[in-house]
């Protein structure tokens, strides 16, 4: 139960935990929690019974799903973490001598958030939060998509048949090549294969817009990995309050006069890499205007990277194309969190 009374035993673990330096406790000075509950707000379940209202706030189901972001905890591994991990109980604002969630209701809590739709709100409050700590867009944000494979494993055998080139047919004999080719069967039919250099994946994109100075999560569009890059710039940048002139960054597959048009009517300036003309070598004021835009795309792969080793991006953990966004959108939030007690440290 969610702790409504400071005990004794509660009491000694705030000491205990007074005098250390630690993570948990930087987030819980930084985050306004009474504006964060006003969007917390719409997942509350009200009853009229008090005997059958919940055991537990949504505060305090984010604050584990928090917890389970930055140290990649499982339902189970949270529920047993919450038994003896005192810095947590302290974070999560749980009681020693209550139950607390677990495993199921921590799951329930988790579709309870997506069904409202929550998680977007979630993160452009966050954000909201940070720029009045002067972390926010200055001149400009960067689009770029990565893929994320889904958490389906499936396989199965396919006969492709390989069409020769540059051979004539030949009268009563087949031209066509016949190859085994193993494939894998979809178990999550939202996601989609794509072929990336050699590698096929099968999954999603998360189609991502991050800001230049430090390359915080600012808006996410997931889609099946067949998607292509260039369709979703304009819906990205329309989901953002960005001020005028503000400059776009994007690499070539953004290249198209619908996304140059698209950014002209919103009155932001198109930093997007350019292609160079069918069969002309590209002109040197294109190159330079491309390289001055790719000495600063690296940050958003820099975020990417990181998204993926620590926050989950490489392998959704869940099947299904909501539950996945859903995913994505957690592991950006407490990505941007993190990230953002480093540059207030700097």
């Amino acid at each position: 139960m969610e702790k409504q009374t400071i005990t004794f035993a509660d009491q000694e673990i705030a000491n205990r935990l007074a005098g250390r330096n630690h993570f948990l406790k930087d987030v819980e000075k930084l985050i306004a929690w009474k504006r964060i509950n006003k969007i917390l707000d719409k997942v509350e379940i009200r009853r009229m019974s008090v005997a059958g209202r919940d055991a537990f706030s949504a505060e305090v189901m984010f604050r584990i799903m928090l917890i389970q972001s930055w140290y990649k905890l499982s339902d189970y591994q949270m529920e047993e973490q919450l038994f003896y991990n005192n810095m947590f109980l302290w974070f999560c604002h749980l009681s020693l001598e209550n139950p607390v969630p677990d495993h199921s209701t921590i799951c329930r809590w988790r579709n309870r958030f997506s069904e409202k739709g929550i998680y977007e709100k979630l993160l452009q409050e966050l954000n909201y939060q940070l720029s009045k700590h002067n972390i926010k867009i200055s001149g400009g944000v960067i689009v770029d998509a990565t893929l994320v494979e889904s958490h389906a494993r499936p396989r199965k055998r396919e006969i492709i048949e390989t069409e020769p080139v540059g051979d004539d047919e030949i009268p009563g004999q087949t031209t066509f090549q016949a190859t085994e080719l193993t494939v894998e069967e979809s178990k999550d039919p939202d996601a989609r294969w794509l072929k990336k250099g050699k590698k096929s994946i099968y999954g999603y994109k998360g189609h991502t817009v991050v800001d230049k100075e430090h390359g915080l999560v600012q808006s996410i569009a997931v889609t099946p990995g067949n998607v292509f890059d260039g369709h979703m710039l304009k819906p990205l940048v329309e989901s953002l309050e960005l001020p005028e002139e503000t400059e776009v960054l994007a690499d070539k597959g953004y290249c198209s006069q619908e996304n140059e048009d698209a950014l002209k009517e919103k009155k932001l300036v198109s930093k997007i890499m350019r292609k160079k003309k069918k069969n002309q070598e590209m002109a040197p004021e294109t190159r330079d205007f491309n390289h001055a835009i790719s000495t600063q795309r690296y940050r958003v792969e820099r975020s990417f990277g990181s998204l993926k080793r620590h926050f989950g991006w490489s392998r959704s953990i869940y099947m299904g194309l909501q539950k996945t966004a859903d995913y994505l959108l957690m592991g950006a939030i407490a990505f941007n969190l993190k990230r953002s007690l480093k540059i207030l440290r700097v």
